[in-house]
């Protein structure tokens, strides 16, 4: 029984591992969905400087 709960460990940690992964994955390169114009009130704020 404890070689189950320790295989059992064992794959929940890999599991969180591979989640946290996919969300550093998603976070670094699947935001935007290929837009990329940059808003916000620093760029709005260096655009009126330009102009």
């Amino acid at each position: 029984m404890e070689t189950w709960r320790q295989k059992i460990g064992i794959a929940a940690l890999f599991f969180c591992l591979l989640l946290t992964a996919a969300a550093l994955w998603y976070c670094l390169f699947g935001y935007g969905g290929g837009e990329k114009k940059m808003e916000g009130t620093f760029v709005q704020a260096e655009e009126v400087i330009r102009i």
